[in-house]
Parts: C-alpha cells; sequence; structure tokens
C-alpha cells in the first residue's frame, strides 16, 4: 500500500508498524516538517525486535520520533469506547495507549493534521468509531466500522465485552465474538 503523508503534521504508531519496516526515515524525507509519536509501551515493544529497534534509533536520532505516554482520562474514554464497540477484550493496553494519545495530541495540537498506522482491526475499528484517521500498513483494513457482541458458540448466550476468551457460565466453551445484528438469535 503506498499513502501520502505530506499533508500530515504527525503520524502515531502501533509496532506492527516497525515490525511490518515501516519506515518513518523515509517518511520524514518526504516530508521533512512530520513529526512520529509512539507510547513507552510501543517503544518497549519495539525494542524487542532488531528490526524494529534499529528502526527506533535512527528516528530519535534524527529527532523525529517522540515517546509520550496519554493522560488518564484519554484512557478511560477509549476504554469506554472499546466497551461500546465489543473490542475491548481484543484491544491491548498498549492498542488502548495509541489510540488515546492520538486524542491527546488532537486537543493539544487542533490546528494539525494526524493519522494512527496500525494493522489491529481493533484498534481499527475503535479508532472509525470515534472518527479518528487511521491507516493500514500491511493488511486490507476495515471497510465499515463493526459493533461486537460476546456469546457462547454452544449454547448461544451473550456475553459483556470484557469476557471474551473466557469461558461460558452455562457450558464452559470459550467465548466467541461475532458482528452484533441487533437482535438476538434463536435456538
Amino acid at each position: 500500500m503506498v499513502a501520502n503523508f505530506n499533508s500530515l503534521n504527525y503520524i502515531i504508531l502501533d509496532n506492527t508498524a516497525f515490525v511490518s519496516a515501516f519506515d518513518p526515515n523515509q517518511i520524514a524525507l518526504q516530508n521533512p516538517r512530520i513529526q512520529f509519536y509512539i507510547t513507552s509501551s510501543v517503544y518497549d515493544e519495539a525494542l524487542s525486535n532488531p528490526r524494529s529497534s534499529r528502526l527506533i534509533e535512527i528516528a530519535e536520532a534524527q529527532q523525529i520520533l517522540k515517546v509520550i505516554d496519554p493522560l488518564p482520562e484519554s484512557l478511560k474514554f477509549i476504554c469506554k469506547t472499546a466497551e461500546e464497540t465489543g473490542d475491548i477484550a481484543a484491544l491491548s493496553k498498549t492498542d488502548q495507549e495509541i489510540i488515546a494519545l492520538y486524542i491527546d495530541l488532537n486537543k493539544n495540537l487542533p490546528d494539525q493534521r494526524g493519522i494512527i498506522i496500525s494493522d489491529d482491526y481493533s484498534v481499527q475499528n475503535t479508532c472509525a468509531r470515534l472518527k479518528i484517521p487511521f491507516y493500514s500498513y500491511q493488511k486490507r483494513g476495515i471497510q465499515k466500522s463493526i459493533k461486537w457482541e460476546i456469546y457462547c458458540p454452544n449454547c448461544y448466550e451473550t456475553f459483556p465485552p470484557k469476557l471474551l476468551g473466557k469461558n461460558c457460565d452455562h457450558c464452559g466453551a470459550t467465548l466467541k465474538r461475532r458482528a452484533y445484528r441487533g437482535k438476538k438469535r434463536k435456538l
């Protein structure tokens, strides 16, 4: 995929961008005013991968990468939104932080345009719900926002979003998620 990042002021990167060999330094050569942001969680994850850590070291040396953590109130807002979409159990703490960081930067830099780069579908779905621009680097990316419901594949009971991957209270099966269709299924 090719994207035009020339109109952007900042990009928030998920670790999937680094793992996929996204090179912020190449983008900065085309757009010298652009700034890249990651959270300390992304930084820690990326440093465990040799390719990612090399890209980060270069971006830091070029002073185009900043590590900033979001405010607690922005994280709470993201958690609430992810519960509404049903994505909360599929979003890691790091995923929640990069979306919350966008909220903070958007408030602090209202005249600037930014985007989140992530191949994570739950990140994209939560961003779509909040009308936060995102870009999928390696994958196709979501086409529309989805509201998920958590259900038992055996007895078809539904559960709160935080229980994704846990066991059903009724039959013990592992809970899964499916797109919410607006009404309960009949057996």
